[in-house]
């Protein structure tokens, strides 16, 4: 197997033999256009101190089609909002932007009608769920508000796949977390140049990495025959599980896709080469991943786009001759662009399954090793951390969006070189980067990285008992503590003093309370929401402001 190939995880539909048998030379991306490159895109929206999975801080809102199918899919996950309304103590901030929205036009939007520089972030909802296909609110709006945001998308074929969402995601928070998470990485071994590289160069270090930190995690798929059957075992369990899968996706078939239908029912699917694959039709109500968060690694996985963000560089590769004929095969499996963009069936269908998982996570456009398999120091580099890492928080406990920020974390930092590397041209005069390998390199990393989206609520989380530890600012609390939640000594036998059970409570309840207090909120009102004794409240208000102010004497 040549280290020098680019691998790309996609598959014939008919007969499981992938597009590129054996890749392409990484020179190809000699080819490739100057990137636009936007520094607006690596800037960061909201206060990053915050807790990224407090909904009180971070707030939660929807976005939803414009005009009546926007209404129905509204009314649908009703529930759902009412819930979130409760859980962040704010009425839900509700956006209608117009269909087909490119990433440019979404970005104007988000200026115009999103972010219109008159609140404060912390009064905007960083947590957005988008309802409908992409032929509604556009991928290009998801990707724009995922630049700093925690975008999740919620599509399905028919009204009970919101229904069935939405009463999933509320039972799971209602049930009690007793078993503790893990995390399964399969690999689908069918001896293409693809899944060995995925095997090798991600989920094997990716596995030494979540063992070293002391992870339950299983590494499987048979080595040497890859079976769905396997597959379905391994998700049937009922622990809560966030599973990564490497395998191709789906795409067309040698002859071409006969119908648009049979396109959105088939391609993505995740193929197991000549053992066949596993389509959104294979799934029903029996436990698949149940509470579960998937991350699935393959071409299409997710959806498909109206336009290939490598589209041009395929056709130009095809038209200077190089690799033409493997450059022409993977074009004919692009979108014609004569047909709406999708949302994939398989994640439709395990989504919207009672039994079935919280999230997915796939690829919406071509998926190519580069994501994990870097390049751009002039040698392959194996990076698996930030999908690793994307695993690890959400076996914590984060916020599924909260763990999809990784991935966009990593992107930022790729903008950002981009831009410098072109910025530094301009101010030599010149019109193009000096290193071309370089940018070509992260060109492609960055197209690649942004094609990964996150499917259903992103402020759900997985049901495990295994919990994140609270960040505390050590700084500024260490003082508060003192004041707030030191007891006096009570020696063994004596009677407890009275309100010990109220000096007991935790120092974070408290400090929450009082800076209510302190923004002017009520006192009876925050002594309720956080379950406190009022008068208790009160003196302790008055311990922390006093000491408070005899500190600023002393200064």
């Amino acid at each position: 197997m040549d280290q020098d190939t680019l691998q790309l995880l996609l598959s014939h539909d008919d007969d499981g033999s992938p597009f590129l048998e054996d890749g392409l030379p990484d020179s190809t991306e000699d080819e490739l256009d100057k990137p636009t490159i936007n520094k607006q895109d690596i800037s960061s929206f909201w206060e990053e101190s915050g807790d990224p999975d407090d909904l009180e801080q971070q707030r939660w809102g929807v976005i939803a089609p414009d005009g009546p199918e926007g209404d129905r899919l509204l009314a649908l996950i009703r529930p759902l909002i009412e819930a979130r309304a409760e859980a962040q103590d704010a009425d839900v901030k509700i956006y209608r932007p117009p269909a087909g929205l490119s990433g440019s036009d979404a970005a104007l939007w988000r200026k115009t009608h999103f972010d219109m520089g008159g609140a404060f972030s912390s009064e905007l909802p960083r947590y957005q769920v988008i309802l409908g296909d992409l032929d509604g609110v556009s991928l290009g709006l998801q990707q724009s508000q995922g630049s700093d945001g925690f975008v999740g998308r919620l599509s399905f074929r028919n009204d009970q796949g919101y229904e069935a969402y939405v009463e999933k995601v509320l039972r799971w928070e209602k049930a009690r977390a007793e078993a503790e998470g893990n995390v399964k990485l399969f690999t689908v071994h069918d001896g293409t140049a693809a899944t060995m590289i995925g095997y090798r160069a991600l989920v094997k270090p990716g596995l030494d990495l979540l063992r070293g930190k002391g992870y339950d995690t299983a590494d499987l798929g048979d080595p040497n025959d890859p079976s769905p059957d396997e597959f379905f075992e391994a998700v049937r369990s009922p622990e809560p599980t966030v599973l990564f899968s490497v395998s191709h996706g789906a795409g067309a078939p040698r002859g071409g896709w006969k119908t648009y239908q049979d396109q959105r029912e088939r391609q993505g699917a995740m193929s197991f080469g000549r053992a066949g694959k596993i389509t959104g039709s294979d799934i029903n109500e029996e436990p698949f991943l149940p509470g579960g968060v998937w991350f699935m690694l393959a071409c299409y996985g997710a959806g498909t786009p109206n336009s290939s963000a490598y589209r041009h560089w395929l056709e130009k590769l095809s038209e200077v001759g190089q690799f033409s004929g493997a450059a022409r095969s993977v074009l004919a499996s692009l979108p014609a662009g004569d047909h709406p963009p999708f949302i994939a069936a398989l994640p439709q269908a395990v989504l919207a399954n009672p039994n079935g998982p919280l999230a997915v996570i796939g690829h919406i456009d071509l998926a190519w090793t580069y994501s994990f398999e870097e390049r751009d120091t002039g040698k392959a580099v194996s990076r698996p951390s930030k999908f690793m890492q994307t695993l690890r928080t959400a076996l914590e406990g984060a916020r599924v969006g909260s763990s999809y920020r990784e991935l966009v974390k990593y992107l930022n930092g790729i903008h950002y070189e981009l831009s410098e590397l072109y910025d530094e041209a301009a101010q030599r005069g010149e019109a193009d980067v000096r290193d071309k390998a370089r940018s070509g390199h992260l060109w492609m990393l960055r197209q690649d990285l942004s094609g990964y989206i996150l499917l259903g609520d992103p402020a759900t989380k997985l049901p495990a008992s295994r919990r994140r530890k609270a960040k505390t600012d050590k700084s500024k609390t260490a003082g508060v503590a003192s004041i707030l939640s030191k007891a006096p000594e009570v020696k063994p036998g004596a009677p407890a003093p009275r309100g010990a059970e109220e000096r007991s409570i935790p120092i974070e309840t408290l400090e929450k309370a009082i800076g209510h207090m302190l923004a002017g909120s009520a006192l009876r009102d925050i002594a309720g929401r956080f379950g406190i004794d009022p008068a208790v409240l009160q003196e302790r208000f008055d311990i922390y402001t006093k000491a408070g102010r005899a500190a600023l004497d002393r200064k």
